[in-house]
């Protein structure tokens, strides 16, 4: 089976489209110039790549504006393209997975810092809508089309090119035959802010790979790629842009923002992204650099290259000398850039060089070059050591790759923190049964009974939350220190450091940007408990984070089966997080998610230790359930649960709550008894989660044969069957 790109739709600095930023780009043109969108003053550089003139009344033309973002309106127009590019027809099922970073912080930066010192401020309280990193989604669901799945991925400047991962994972496990995949982000004070408060930003357009580069420059956009099976794409008649042949994600592992300079872990990246597509590096004629311009970026991303390429001259380029780095849409309008560079045979130049580092010594191309590209690769490198590679291909170019069944999923433990303290699977069975209900606010934890507070003086709340119950998964199935393969990290949470990234934006408003902490501002992004949670336990494979509202740690736990399913990773540990948040119980639940009745609001965080067959025989292990059936929808449930099996001996049903079950068609499941958990773990996003480990903890004791698993939110919903 191939994966074809049957349409390609972008929003840049540069023009409004796929090919008039593809025609720029090749012209030489560059978009960055002083920033006009908000006062910059202070600040370590005045200027920026804007997508300028954009206003979002041209999206939603004759509709209301309200909760609506720059980064949803930029990314309407980007799928529109990509949907209309590929001239699918109304009535087929698509999915969608968006990567991003930043949502709706433009919007709600001003009422975030009023709300520091107000929690309970809610006026305008309708601007709130857009600051989930999930409402980008939501948004597209409303305006664009009714997709059938959808998903929000954040892995910092690596979230585009991770949501093609994902999708690419769905469609090769058959989840889906055609997936719009692609990222967004809008320009916002809190990034500006702080990529100034590390000292990452140059004062004038940046200059990859130059000898004098000095920092990036930011930039906003947004582009998305139709993917489709051959097959799929073939029965209705479509032509191919080029084929998504090879993916791979992997971690560093070493720093959460710095990277690791050896660049070893990025080169084994690319060359798994090689063998996915099963072709040689002497195969590639172009790479799509991440090339931000700051001085370890660029030195630690030429030593990968030249670990990987050896002397094969393969052609180099950054586009981030034009569009500056657009962050979370960065790895998606990088990939199309790629794609279409495969398509017109036309490698783009790297803008801003002009003097090349000798440590960066490749075969940069500085004027547009005509070659015929056989297969091009996009490399993708984020905050906290998450490097991501996709490989392009000419259709048809290379043999068809054999589609292998996907791998059997199974759960070897869980970890918990929450109310009842830390916990491992034994422990889990304790959140169903009778007895003492949780307080309100903050948990009863202290980091330094857990963790090695030397290596995580740097890590948040959320965070040590994260890495404790990891840790406490990965001791119960004696692994500690022991996770050598591509064991990753997903973990979900539906608002990120609402409280601490309201504090950071007061400091910026009363102190002046200079004041910003480049202490705390990597840990505001959606990503970081996660990439903490992998650096402190060395774990080297994908590292994402989901965002999906009050169903969070089921997305991720889902997703992460379906990259295990179809070897992106070798394991997984996935689940979700919530810390105590005043702002989040005043103004984000009660408007974007539902509540659990007859529950306090509470905080915690529970993973899954996911493995495949291969990862448990190399180290003689023996799991306690597989995970035989995995679904996730929009909107209505009943397409989604018509393959749900029927249960095999003991059976129940486990959910955030009893009435979850009621609202669902479960067919043979209708009878089974259902246990709930939110009276004893408390009411948060992140609770799902505590519900998957309480099935199997029931399962390793035991008591029961098979489980399912069921997570609802509005308009979305998730479940999985664990069996023995």
């Amino acid at each position: 089976m191939r994966i074809w790109v049957t349409g390609i739709g972008v929003v840049s600095p540069l023009a409004r489209g796929a090919d008039a930023t593809m025609d720029a780009l090749v012209r030489g043109q560059r978009a960055i110039a002083d920033m006009t969108l908000f006062d910059v003053s202070g600040m370590r550089s005045r200027c920026a790549a804007q997508v300028r003139g954009f206003q979002i009344e041209e999206v939603v033309a004759g509709a209301p504006t309200q909760g609506w973002s720059r980064t949803d309106g930029m990314a309407a127009l980007a799928a529109r393209e990509a949907l209309a590019a590929a001239e699918l027809p109304e009535d087929a099922e698509v999915d969608l997975v968006v990567g991003g970073t930043t949502a709706g912080m433009f919007e709600t930066e001003e009422l975030l810092a009023a709300m520091h010192v107000d929690p309970e401020r809610r006026q305008p309280l309708t601007q709130m809508l857009s600051h989930p990193l999930s409402a980008t989604a939501d948004r597209l669901q409303a305006a664009v089309r009714r997709f059938r799945r959808a998903s929000s991925i954040c892995s910092a400047c690596s979230s585009g090119a991770n949501a093609l991962v994902v999708a690419a994972a769905w469609l090769r496990a058959g989840r889906s035959d055609c997936v719009l995949a692609g990222g967004a982000d809008g320009l916002c004070r809190v990034t500006y802010a702080g990529f100034s408060a590390l000292g990452a930003l140059s004062a004038d357009p940046c200059k990859p790979f130059d000898v004098a580069r000095d920092g990036l420059s930011l930039g906003e956009g947004a582009a998305f790629l139709l993917l489709e099976t051959d097959v799929a794409a073939r029965a209705r008649g479509a032509e191919p842009i080029a084929e998504l042949r090879g993916w791979a994600a992997g971690a560093e592992a070493h720093h959460i923002t710095n990277p690791e300079g050896s660049g070893r872990v990025a080169a084994e990246v690319m060359q798994q992204a090689l063998d996915r597509a099963q072709i040689a590096p002497t195969d590639v004629d172009y790479v799509n650099a991440h090339g931000t311009a700051t001085k370890l970026n660029d030195a630690m991303e030429a030593t990968a290259l030249t670990r990987c390429f050896g002397r094969h001259p393969v052609a180099v380029s950054s586009s981030k000398g034009q569009v500056g780095h657009t962050l979370g849409a960065a790895g998606a309008l990088e990939a199309a850039i790629t794609a279409m560079a495969v398509q017109r045979g036309c490698v783009p130049p790297t803008m801003g060089l002009e003097e090349l580092d000798p440590a960066c010594a490749l075969d940069h191309v500085r004027a547009a070059r005509d070659v015929p590209i056989g297969a091009a690769m996009s490399n993708s490198f984020g905050f906290g050591g998450g490097d991501t590679v996709l490989v392009f291909a000419q259709p048809d170019r290379f043999d068809d790759i054999e589609s292998e069944a996907p791998r059997a999923v199974f759960a070897s433990a869980a970890g918990t923190v929450g109310p009842l303290g830390a916990g491992t699977t034994s422990e889990a069975a304790a959140f169903v049964t009778e007895g003492e209900l949780p307080s309100a606010g903050p948990i009863d934890f202290d980091a330094k009974d857990h963790l090695d507070l030397a290596r995580a003086r740097r890590v948040d709340r959320a965070g040590r939350l994260v890495a404790v119950a990891m840790g406490a998964a990965l001791g119960a199935a004696e692994m500690v220190g022991e996770a050598s393969g591509r064991f990753g990290v997903l973990v979900g949470e539906a608002y990120g450091a609402v409280d601490d990234c309201s504090a950071f934006v007061r400091r910026i408003y009363d102190k002046g940007p200079r004041f910003a902490s480049p202490a705390v501002f990597p840990n505001l992004l959606p990503s970081s408990p996660a990439a903490h949670a992998s650096i402190y336990h060395r774990l080297t494979g994908p590292v994402m984070s989901t965002a999906d509202l009050g169903v969070t740690a089921e997305s991720a736990i889902v997703t992460a089966c379906e990259l295990i399913a179809t070897g992106v990773a070798d394991g997984m540990l996935a689940g979700g997080v919530e810390q105590d948040s005043a702002v989040v119980a005043a103004v984000l639940r009660p408007l974007c998610s539902e509540s659990v009745t007859g529950a306090v609001r509470s905080e915690g965080a529970s993973v899954l230790l996911l493995e495949s067959r291969a990862s448990l025989e190399a180290r003689g292990a023996v799991p306690i359930a597989e995970v035989s059936w995995t679904a996730g929808w929009r909107g209505d449930s009943v397409a989604a649960l018509v393959g749900l099996p029927a249960p095999d001996g003991r059976a129940a049903v486990f959910a955030a709550q009893a009435g979850y079950a009621e609202r669902l068609p479960l067919g043979p499941w209708a009878q089974s008894p259902v246990h709930s958990v939110a009276a004893r773990v408390g009411d948060h996003e992140a609770v799902g989660g505590f519900a998957a480990a309480a099935a199997l903890s029931y399962i390793a004791a035991g008591s029961l044969d098979c489980a399912l698993v069921i997570g609802l939110a509005r308009d979305r919903g998730y479940a999985m069957m664990l069996v023995t």
